[in-house]
């Protein structure tokens, strides 16, 4: 399963690092959004690694599995344990859970 999982995230950085050189020539706004992701995640009164956990919560709730394998990654790079990951999942996993009690008619 380790195996998996890390082939999983190798193809997703892979992925990235291959569209962001396409992006950056042919979307003028993704060059902003660079900026914006950089600034959002610099160390100030949060850390890196917990703005890392809430973004893979974020992910998770939203269902964005490329997002979700990416934060995982960034947030094992940041310092995060994996108790803090799994404790992390346990959390967006749960707000997903009362989001969906919260709008059953989005099912």
């Amino acid at each position: 399963m380790a195996e998996f999982v890390e082939d999983k995230i190798m193809q997703s950085i892979h992925d990235r690092k291959n569209l962001n050189s396409r992006f950056l020539e042919n979307c003028s706004t993704y060059d902003s959004f660079l900026e914006l992701e950089k600034k959002a995640f610099n160390e100030g009164s949060l850390s890196r690694k917990n703005k890392e956990l809430m973004a893979l919560a974020i992910s998770i709730v939203t269902k964005c599995e490329p997002c979700i394998e990416w934060h995982v990654q960034q947030a094992d790079i940041a310092g995060a344990s994996d108790e803090e990951i799994y404790e992390t999942i346990d959390v967006a996993i749960e707000m997903g859970g009362v989001l969906l009690q919260l709008t059953p008619d989005l099912l």
